[in-house]
C-alpha cells in the first residue's frame, strides 16, 4: 500500500501531472496509427493481414484510449494500466515471443527500439516520482500553517 500511497501523492506533483500528459498524448497518436490499420489507411489491407495483428491493433486502440483518457486526468488507475500496458502487451510478447512479431532483422531492430523507447518513459515516470520523494505531500506531513491558523 506504501508504493500505492507513493504513487498517488506523485501524480498530484505539476511536473509528473504536465509529464502523465504528454505521455497521453503519445497513446492518442498510438491509438491513430492503429485505427489507421484498421480502416486500412496505414499499409495493407486489415482483412489480409493475420489473425494476431487485428486482434493487437484492436485491443491496443481500445488501451490506448482509456488509459490515455485516465493519463490526461492523472488518474492513479491509469497509471497502473500503463504500466500493466507496458508490461503484458509489451515487454513479455516482443522479449519472448520475438519471432512471432518480428521476421526479419529489420522488424527486430524496431521492437527492441520501440521497447527501449517505453523503458525510457518509464524510468522518466519513476525519476519524477522519486524527485517528489522529499516534499511535504508525498512525504505525508501537512504543509506549514500559516499565522493566522495557529491562533
Amino acid at each position: 500500500m506504501r508504493l500505492a500511497k507513493w504513487v498517488r501523492d506523485g501524480i498530484r506533483h505539476p511536473w509528473t501531472a504536465i509529464y502523465l500528459k504528454v505521455i497521453a498524448v503519445l497513446l492518442f497518436l498510438g491509438a491513430l496509427v492503429h485505427l489507421g490499420s484498421i480502416i486500412g489507411i496505414a499499409g495493407t489491407s486489415w482483412t489480409t493481414r493475420p489473425i494476431h495483428i487485428r486482434v493487437a491493433d484492436t485491443v491496443m486502440l481500445t488501451v490506448n484510449l482509456v488509459v490515455g483518457w485516465g493519463l490526461w486526468r492523472t488518474r492513479f488507475w491509469a497509471v497502473v494500466g500503463w504500466v500493466l500496458a507496458l508490461l503484458l502487451l509489451h515487454f513479455i510478447p516482443f522479449i519472448f515471443f520475438t519471432d512471432f512479431f518480428a521476421t526479419n532483422p529489420q522488424e527486430r531492430t524496431t521492437l527492441y527500439v520501440m521497447l527501449a523507447v517505453d523503458a525510457s518513459l518509464l524510468g522518466v515516470f519513476f525519476l519524477l516520482l522519486l524527485g517528489k520523494r522529499g516534499s511535504t505531500v508525498s512525504s505525508g506531513q501537512s504543509p506549514p500553517r500559516s499565522v493566522d491558523e495557529n491562533q
